[in-house]
């Protein structure tokens, strides 16, 4: 393939191309200029509203961040208390179960003793 040959059709499709687009435009210059101006100052508009509101998303959650944050504390603070008034109340119940089988020992000795004491 010829170098000038390979130009002189790129150049044709650039000019038909051109051509078919000034032909095909459904507006005039000055209206798609006005339309494409229009058109910016929306999207401009869209993207400051946009702005404003990742800024309060950034905002909530930071305090979401904050608030979660403090509740984990609450959280781990209750665990804790709930866990040593377990171990509070576990105590007094072995000490409770540790009478009681004692108790049941004792029993169980004087019933051995008088068994053992009457005559068959």
């Amino acid at each position: 393939m010829n170098i000038k040959s390979l130009m002189l059709g790129l150049v044709t499709g650039g000019a038909v191309a051109g051509i078919a687009t000034l032909l095909s435009a459904p507006n005039s210059g000055p209206e798609t200029r006005l339309k494409l101006l229009e058109r910016k100052n929306i999207l401009a508009e869209e993207l400051s509203e946009l702005k404003q509101n990742l800024g309060l998303l950034k905002s909530s959650i930071s305090t979401a961040s904050i608030e979660g944050k403090e509740g984990i504390r609450e959280f781990i603070t209750d665990v804790r208390l709930a866990l040593q008034n377990w171990k509070i109340e576990t105590t007094q119940n072995k000490q409770n179960l540790s009478k009681e089988l004692q108790e049941i020992e004792q029993t169980i000795e004087e019933l051995e003793k008088t068994l053992t004491s009457q005559p068959n």
